[in-house]
């Protein structure tokens, strides 16, 4: 029997289902949709459900040469979402294996939470409720955010959109990515070497993706740099950060705070020393995940899947 299963593993995808199965059946696809209790499925976990697997949905799963290797009828794979870290691309090119992402998708929505996280640090939004509730009525001095300087690293759709946010909230807005066309470059944002962003910014927000050059970019060396008063904001990917690193840098008060919302190991360990530092506010690797955001990517990964499936049938034919 010719293979014809499409298998998705994202848990946000799979709640989008219902409104994509006729799609998928009037393609002659068959459906399975494992249920995900972790954060994402290893390798070892999708090696047994991809025989006669030909097209995969997946989030933010194991995707290594051992998937590649196991997974004998897959023409396809698109990472639901933008991040591309957790593919093994050169398994996936020697096995034959188109790999789409959906680019574009969540710009509004991890941007919102970016800047919520700025909001939280600056004005000790979280400190002030957990005091509230415990009985005290604390009168924490905050932060204007008008006239401060924002940092962005990764000036793509999300860097832009927490740019748009940071200019109406009256900030002054410098970027670093060496990759930026000269079209998404704009007047109101000054582009800025690496070191003179780390040391101006007084709110410093990471959204580049994870690549070779930018692990651990963000290391002792770059804390050393930043103002001891200015606060990191993380909703890239955690290996962007050393945490070992932002341990020491927040212990010792060479930063004032952090918002992460994305982790080195994830979900954040029980043994983790963010845990129990203060102006620290942790996230769960969640900024993408609204109704809006949702139905935009599932349906934009469906559009993906079916097209380049296409492709992959005349190529055969």
């Amino acid at each position: 029997m010719k293979p014809n299963s499409i298998l998705i593993t994202c848990k946000q995808m799979q709640v989008e289902l219902p409104r994509h199965r006729s799609a998928l059946e009037a393609a002659g696809l068959g459906l399975l949709a494992p249920e995900l209790t972790a954060q994402q499925f290893s390798s070892n976990e999708l090696s047994p459900m991809m025989g006669n697997v030909i097209g995969i949905i997946a989030g933010d799963d194991e995707l290594d040469r051992a998937f590649f290797e196991n997974s004998p009828d897959l023409r396809v794979l698109v990472r639901w979402g933008v991040g591309m870290d957790s593919v093994d691309h050169e398994a996936a090119l020697e096995h034959g294996v188109t790999v789409r992402n959906t680019p574009g998708v969540f710009g509004r929505e991890v941007a919102d939470l970016a800047f919520g996280y700025v909001l939280s640090l600056a004005r000790g939004i979280c400190e002030v409720d957990k005091a509230v509730r415990r009985g005290d009525w604390p009168k924490f001095e905050g932060v204007t955010l008008a006239g401060q300087t924002i940092g962005i690293v990764g000036f793509g759709v999300i860097g832009r959109e927490v740019a748009v946010r940071a200019r109406a909230f009256g900030m002054h807005v410098i970027a670093y990515d060496p990759y930026a066309e000269a079209a998404e470059q704009s007047a109101s944002v000054d582009f800025v070497p690496l070191k003179d962003l780390a040391e101006r910014s007084r709110f410093l927000v990471l959204t580049c993706p994870l690549t070779e050059d930018t692990r651990h970019l963000v290391d002792s060396s770059f804390f050393g740099q930043m103002q001891p008063d200015a606060f990191l904001i993380n909703v890239a990917r955690g290996p962007v950060v050393k945490e070992e690193a932002l341990v020491e840098a927040l212990t010792s008060g060479r930063i004032a705070g952090a918002a992460l919302d994305v982790f080195e190991d994830e979900p954040l360990p029980s043994s983790s020393p963010l845990r129990a530092l203060p102006r620290v506010i942790l996230g769960s690797h969640n900024g993408s995940n609204t109704r809006e955001g949702v139905a935009r990517a599932s349906e934009k990964a469906i559009e993906i899947l079916l097209h380049e499936l296409e492709q992959k049938w005349h190529q055969e034919q």
